[in-house]
């Protein structure tokens, strides 16, 4: 890719966090915390506040410390509606420890990441993100100073259109006004991120993370990344092979 084109990113997962999924982040938060719960109880719990999240009017407002907040205390309240036992007499105290090492893990990650959108930039793509959200896409890019650096925002609530449906990266594509061979889509999930936007014709970006894993389809991607921070030295890798 070269200079005036576009690069999309995927938030949750990607830009927040290089690599994790938020259900890998609490389980290693709740095991830091001294809560032993099977796997599927937590994703039980996980997949209960993520329903709660989509369609929630406060949570489509919130910054990124509230949803945090809000999203941990749905997890526990159906955990306690669950009998499940979270072993702890000062559950308020663990919750809030929670929510305070998720946050700084996402600012953590920002603090990098905002640097990288700035080398982009620099370098002549328009950026933008494309995600699954609960309507405060926009609100968490400015919260964690991503906005300065993009050309559109699009929220999977505001739009309604909902990855995987290629739909959402068509309506993306359009809104830049580009298409779709000249724009790349980085995200941490294979079905979600790069097998769609790879079937209406973008380059894409595989971030796979620190624990790496087997590619589903090699003819889907055309850059595999350990770390998002990986991503300009790749361009520029491809930008020589290509020439």
């Amino acid at each position: 890719m070269s200079h005036n084109q576009a690069i999309l990113f995927d938030l949750g997962g990607t830009l927040d966090g290089d690599g994790l999924h938020w259900l890998d982040r609490f389980e290693t938060l709740y095991a830091r915390a001294g809560i032993s719960l099977p796997r599927e109880t937590r994703r039980a719990a996980f997949d209960d506040a993520e329903r709660r999240a989509a369609v929630d009017d406060e949570m489509a407002r919130a910054r990124l410390a509230d949803m945090i907040d809000r999203h941990v205390a749905w997890q526990f309240e159906y955990l306690s509606a669950e009998g499940a036992e979270i072993g702890s007499s000062s559950i308020d105290a663990v919750r809030v420890r929670i929510v305070a090492d998720f946050v700084k893990t996402v600012r953590d990650a920002a603090r990098a990441n905002v640097e990288l959108l700035q080398v982009l930039k620099a370098r002549g793509f328009d950026l933008g993100v494309v995600s699954n959200g609960c309507g405060n896409v926009d609100v968490l890019c400015e919260d964690l100073g991503y906005t300065p650096f993009l050309s559109l925002v699009v929220d999977s609530r505001r739009v309604g259109l909902y990855k995987p449906d290629p739909a959402i990266y068509i309506y993306a594509a359009s809104k830049l006004g580009r298409p779709p061979s000249s724009i790349m889509m980085v995200g941490d999930s294979f079905e979600r991120d790069v097998r769609p936007a790879k079937s209406i014709g973008m380059k894409t970006a595989w971030l796979q993370g620190p624990r790496g894993g087997a590619c589903p389809d090699l003819s889907s991607v055309d850059i595999t990344l350990r770390a998002l921070a990986d991503l300009p030295r790749a361009l520029e890798a491809r930008e020589h092979t290509v020439a």
